[in-house]
Parts: structure tokens; C-alpha cells; sequence
């Protein structure tokens, strides 16, 4: 059942079960307030009776004219009885005889309203001249329910018209309320996997729905990153495997041809060390990507002013053209700031990443590599002049294999960032990136 129908249904239901127990209240509060109306004028009709038959000795003529015009406009000929202290009737037809428990109850309450078989009745107790009377008026019972019959086909009517006229009403108002979620159903719908980065109007009915759809585009937006970041990772294990596998191959193979001197095979067996040695780290890479690698704590002390001269030197022989400057700002009471507790060899990594980036975007362009003390804590910040990072861009960088769109000139696979990042986050060093194209990349770090 759709939400739609149920919503109708369920809204429909709850109508009918309000409505039916106002119906009631209504009918309770009708019956009774008729009731009492109806035994308030056997009351009336019980004291113009008295006085009718009782008092015709001590009125004049015109009250007993005015009596008598009373008793035959509301009092039927059959309506009343009027019984004497030997509970013998005096007036009125023997129809239904009153029992006498009921006429001696009269008698010590003075009044009582009562059913019998299937009359109301109302009975008074009445002390004259002539002797003490019990005087007993009556009124069919179906008088009472011919009163409120109507009231019950108008609650039935009115039910049946009401249920059924609210019912299409919801359906209607249910069906407004449910359009925007049709057309986000059919949006979803037409969403192909082969294009992922599309998304969903938002339907702006600022309420759940609209929550619904915005979550719904971040994962769509998370998807499409994932099936890139799949395309470019087959990509790069393909590029990188790839050329060393064949090297060996090919070195196998030429080498499988004749007989080879001693000397000839130990540099075949370094080569080949080489090559497998570049697939471990190729490796290596992709496990600290797919986070495969789980995180050690280390105690061992670390001093961030080496890493930097050792990545320096590095850098120099594989980039000849590359002018990294170094500026150390500690003071000498400071320069235990110099040692963080951290595993060398990822750090080492993450610097090593982050340094290099510097200096390839920077195309020959100064490196500017600061350490300091910010808010009593190591400070380390790397700044090139380089090509920078468009502002819309800057948000993606953190992804395996993302590049900017203005570094497709520059060689590199889009991983060393990412690993940097991670393994800074891993180790709980927070970090800042500042980026602006044409004018350079600036990365701030902050050890705890």
C-alpha cells in the first residue's frame, strides 16, 4: 500500500472513530436532556391533575376554568391515576395499575420518576381536605424514543456523508502533500549508473523530505568520487605494475638466450631487485590509500629539523633545478619543540609528499619551508609561488587521485597528497591548506 493510500486511510479512520464518539456524547446529552424534559412535564401534568380532581372544592369558578383548560390541553384521558391512602384508584381509567411498593415509595419520597412496563411515569404525593391522594401521570416510552429517532438518522447521515467527503478530501490533500516526493521518485529513477554526477532538484518544502534529498546527493556525489577514484586507481596500479613487470620480463627473456657471465647475471639480479623493490613501494602506497594498514602507536622521538634536511637532499638530486629554502624560528628553550612523538617513516612520507608537490608545481620558482612556534606548539608551514589551486577546487584535493584541473600539464598520479593528508590525520597533526591560482599553495602544520 503507498504511503499516499495508507495516509488517506489512516487519516479517514481516525475521522470516523472522533466523530463516532461525539455522536454518542451528542446522543447521551440528547436522550437524557429529552428525558428529563419529558418527566419534567409528567411533573407539571401530576400537580394540573391534583388540582383538577382535588381542589375543584376550594378554587372559584375562574381558576377552576383555568385549571380545567390546562388539564384537557396536556393531559390525555389515559395519562393519569390518582389513588387513595388504601392505594384504591379514585380517578382515572384501570389501565396499568401501578404495584403498590411503587405508590408506598411515593408516599415516602413525595416524588418519584420512574419506568413501569413501558411507560415513564411520575408519581406525587398529595395531602388535601378530601384525604392524602397518590397522584400518578404517564407517558409512553416510545415518545421518548420517537424524540431522539431523528437525531439518530442525522448523526448516521451526517457520518456516513462525513466519512466518505473527508475521505476524498484526504485522498486529494495527500495526494498535493505526496507530489513532491513523485518527483523526486521519478528523478531517482532516471538516474543512469553511467552518470553518476547528476543530481536531484530539491523539492524546497524545507521539511524531512528536503533533508531526505540533500542526504541523497551527497551520496550520489560520494558514489560518483568512489567510481572515479576505482577508474583512476585501475589506472595507476595498471602504470605502475606494469613497466616494472615488464622490465623483468624483458630482461628474462634477453638474458634466457645464451649463457650469461657471473658477472652479467649479478647485475641482472640487481636490476631485477630494483624493479621488485619499486613494486613494494607501488604497494606500500595503495595500502596506506586503502587504509589496510592499521596505525601503531610509536613513542619513538622524532626531530622534524632532520626530516627536513633529509628530505631536502633528497629532493635535490632527483630535482637538480629545485631551490628549497630552509628558516628555522626556534629559540634555543624552545628546540625541544623540535621532537615529536611520531613513527618516522610516514611522516617522513607525508613530508616527503607535501615538499615535493612544492617544488613540482612550482616549476623552478623558491620553496619556502618556515618552522616555528605558534600557541606554544611546533609550527611548520610550506609555501611555493607556483600554479595554485582554484578556491572550488581546493575542498576535492584530499581525494586518491584527484587533480586539479590546472595541473593535467604537470606530471603525477594525484596519490601523493591524498597519503600525505591521511597519514597527518592518522597521526592526529592538524593541518591547513591556503591556495590561490597563480599564486601558490601554502600548507600550515600544527603538532600537538
Amino acid at each position: 500500500m503507498k504511503v499516499q493510500t495508507r495516509l488517506s486511510l489512516y487519516s479517514s479512520l481516525v475521522f470516523g472513530m472522533i466523530f463516532l464518539i461525539l455522536s454518542m456524547l451528542i446522543y447521551g446529552l440528547y436522550y437524557n436532556r429529552t428525558r428529563k424534559s419529558l418527566y419534567e412535564n409528567l411533573r407539571k401534568n401530576a400537580y394540573i391533575s391534583a388540582f383538577f380532581y382535588l381542589e375543584e372544592d376550594e378554587l372559584n369558578f375562574e381558576e377552576f376554568e383555568k385549571i380545567r383548560r390546562q388539564f384537557d390541553e396536556f393531559v390525555p384521558d389515559s395519562s393519569y391515576q390518582i389513588y387513595n391512602e388504601h392505594n384504591q384508584l379514585s380517578y382515572g381509567l384501570p389501565v396499568h395499575r401501578i404495584s403498590d411498593p411503587w405508590l408506598e415509595r411515593i408516599r415516602r419520597e413525595e416524588a418519584v420518576s420512574f419506568e413501569w412496563e413501558d411507560y415513564l411515569c411520575h408519581g406525587i404525593f398529595y395531602e388535601d381536605n378530601q384525604g392524602d391522594f397518590v397522584v400518578v401521570v404517564f407517558e409512553k416510552a416510545e415518545v421518548l424514543h420517537d424524540q431522539v429517532k431523528p437525531l439518530v438518522w442525522i448523526l448516521a447521515l451526517a457520518f456516513g456523508i462525513g466519512l466518505v467527503t473527508f475521505a476524498l478530501l484526504s485522498k486529494w490533500v495527500a495526494g498535493m502533500a505526496y507530489r513532491p516526493f513523485s518527483t523526486v521518485i521519478r528523478q531517482v529513477r532516471d538516474i543512469s549508473t553511467h552518470d553518476l554526477g547528476v543530481q536531484i532538484a530539491s523539492p524546497g518544502t524545507k521539511d524531512e523530505l528536503q533533508d531526505l534529498t540533500e542526504t541523497f546527493n551527497d551520496l550520489l556525489v560520494r558514489i560518483a568520487d568512489t567510481v572515479t577514484i576505482q577508474k583512476n586507481f585501475v589506472r595507476y596500479v595498471s602504470h605502475e605494475f606494469k613497466t616494472p613487470l615488464a622490465a623483468l620480463l624483458g630482461n628474462l627473456e634477453v638474458f634466457s638466450i645464451k649463457e650469461r657471465t657471473p658477472e652479467e647475471y649479478r647485475r641482472l639480479c640487481q636490476t631485477m631487485i630494483a624493479q621488485v623493490r619499486q613494486m613494494e613501494e607501488t604497494l606500500d602506497t595503495l595500502i596506506v590509500v586503502s587504509d589496510l594498514r592499521k596505525a601503531t602507536e610509536m613513542t619513538t622521538q622524532v626531530r622534524i629539523d632532520e626530516l627536513i634536511w633529509e628530505i631536502s637532499r633528497k629532493l635535490q638530486e632527483i630535482y637538480p633545478q629545485a631551490r628549497v629554502s630552509i628558516h628555522i624560528d626556534i629559540l634555543p628553550e624552545d628546540e625541544q619543540l623540535m621532537a615529536v612523538p611520531h613513527d618516522p617513516s610516514p611522516l617522513l612520507t607525508a613530508l616527503y609528499n607535501l615538499t615535493e608537490n612544492a617544488v613540482k608545481f612550482s616549476r623552478g620558482k623558491p620553496v619556502d619551508i618556515h618552522i616555528g612556534k605558534e600557541e606554544g606548539k611546533l609550527c611548520l608551514s610550506i609555501a611555493d609561488k607556483g600554479i595554485g589551486i582554484p578556491e572550488e577546487q581546493l575542498r576535492f584535493i584530499s581525494r586518491p587521485f584527484y587533480r586539479a584541473g590546472n595541473a593535467e600539464q604537470i606530471q603525477g598520479s594525484g596519490i601523493g597528497l591524498s597519503i600525505a593528508l591521511r597519514i597527518l590525520e592518522k597521526n592526529r597533526i592538524n593541518y591547513r591548506i591556503e591556495s590561490a591560482p597563480q599564486t601558490g599553495t601554502v600548507v600550515y602544520l600544527l603538532f600537538g
